[in-house]
């Protein structure tokens, strides 16, 4: 197995994929899910899809922000990143 690359630290890593995770979690808790990415991959591959996509996503958003200094706009960021991404 390769090693996982965390750009900017596991501390980093794993407050994204908290995010998107959630974010996730919310839509499937949805009567009617709205997004098609979602919809398409839980449809496709179930929950490994869900977990193979959250891990996607944190990781693109890390590799996008490499060394990026927050300064309070880190959540308008990435719910802007998942609203893209994912369609929310």
């Amino acid at each position: 197995m390769a090693r996982k690359n965390f750009p900017n630290g596991f501390a980093s890593w794993m407050e994204t994929h908290f995010h998107v995770a959630s974010a996730i979690a919310l839509e499937l808790e949805k009567d009617t899910i709205t997004s098609k990415v979602i919809a398409e991959r839980y449809e496709a591959q179930g929950s490994g899809g869900m977990y193979e996509l959250s891990e996607e996503l944190t990781d693109k958003f890390e590799k996008m922000n490499k060394g990026k200094f927050w300064d309070g706009e880190y959540l308008d960021e990435i719910d802007e990143f998942l609203e893209k991404e994912i369609k929310l």
